[in-house]
């Protein structure tokens, strides 16, 4: 498949002028985003997504290194190396994996690296999918749930030490504080009353304290970021549903596709159900109902992957294997291309 402008544009562009093999290098490059889920609107970004194979000088050296090439912007650029891109496939990683999947109109490049990498992604399919895609979905959930509370309940004000009764600078030193979490935090389990026999109720006191005034520091940092950060229409769609409609509408997305890969062992990513997404990026669902649904779903989602035919984790020596194939084909052509050039 030949390279369109938009390719020898993107991966031509000055910001990339010290990896001037990417363009040869770039195996598959694609559609992302909205678009490829067939999801946008007239505002959306445009994303493109990559894969290359770096000169044999970053495997065999170590002076050179590469995971990935980014632009941020319009349009938002990512090129991994193929090591890293297999590597997160195979873990299921919902961005990249579903990358091998994109329709056939939206990859926009592709050698005959790319081609072979996209006939093998069913190797790549697992039942871990059921922990990625779900998880990412329950992050959104996550997500949703916090801008709506600063929605309804924003922090006033930055809070105080003295608000929680504690003096300007922490009594507790460094250390005990590391011994503390390390306690706490640890795989062995202490009570608050053996906490309390081993460092006496007055530190542990004061260190609750400390705990409770940052997690409140924290939130009001957090929250004073989202504000600066928030992108204006959305900050509107929020003010108007009481959610993000944005996040709900990947939330679905994920989950949906997480419950056909288990069933259908495969991603589809040109989404059937593009009208009802955009439905609930419209606000159709109320809050109540997709923080439900998305309860029931993650549950059930545990009986979809125990009925799953697909294996539990992918072959990994098969795909290590397979990426060596690659990697060396593309560097053999390189190297004939070159020799017939001069």
């Amino acid at each position: 498949m030949r390279a369109t402008n938009d390719f020898d544009i993107i991966l031509r562009h000055p910001s990339w002028s010290s990896i001037p093999w990417l363009p040869m290098g770039t195996i598959l490059f694609m559609r992302g985003g909205s678009h490829a889920y067939g999801l946008n609107t007239p505002e959306s970004d445009i994303d493109f997504r990559g894969v290359a194979i770096p000169p044999p000088a970053y495997f065999h050296g170590f002076l050179n290194r590469f995971a990935q090439a980014e632009l941020k912007g319009d349009p938002d650029v990512v090129v991994y190396d193929i090591r890293k891109f297999m590597s997160l496939a195979a873990e299921g990683n919902p961005s990249v994996l579903e990358l091998l999947f994109v329709d056939t109109p939206d990859v926009i490049h592709m050698t005959d690296e790319g081609m072979c990498l996209r006939e093998n992604r069913e190797q790549f399919l697992s039942q871990k999918v059921k922990h990625t895609f779900s998880g990412y979905a329950m992050q959104q959930l996550k997500r949703i749930a916090t801008h709506r509370r600063w929605l309804l309940e924003p922090p006033t004000h930055k809070p105080t030490r003295g608000e929680f009764d504690l003096l300007e600078t922490s009594v507790l030193d460094a250390s005990l504080r590391g011994a503390i979490n390390s306690l706490v935090d640890g795989e062995e389990k202490y009570t608050d009353d053996h906490l309390h026999q081993m460092f006496g109720g007055a530190i542990m006191g004061v260190y609750e304290r400390e705990r409770r005034y940052h997690n409140a520091l924290r939130e009001w940092e957090n929250y004073q970021r989202w504000l600066k950060t928030r992108n204006p229409e959305r900050a509107a769609n929020e003010a108007k549903f009481g959610y993000d409609t944005k996040h709900a509408m990947h939330l679905v997305r994920l989950m949906r596709m997480c419950r056909e890969i288990l069933t259908r062992g495969t991603v589809v990513v040109k989404r059937p159900d593009r009208e009802e997404l955009l439905a609930v990026r419209r606000g159709a669902w109320k809050y109540e109902t997709l923080i439900q649904w998305a309860i029931d779903q993650d549950v059930d989602l545990d009986r979809v992957q125990a009925e799953s035919l697909l294996p539990h984790d992918p072959n990994r020596v098969d795909l290590d294997y397979l990426c060596q194939q690659l990697v060396e084909k593309h560097h053999r052509r390189a190297r004939d291309a070159h020799l017939r050039v001069q």
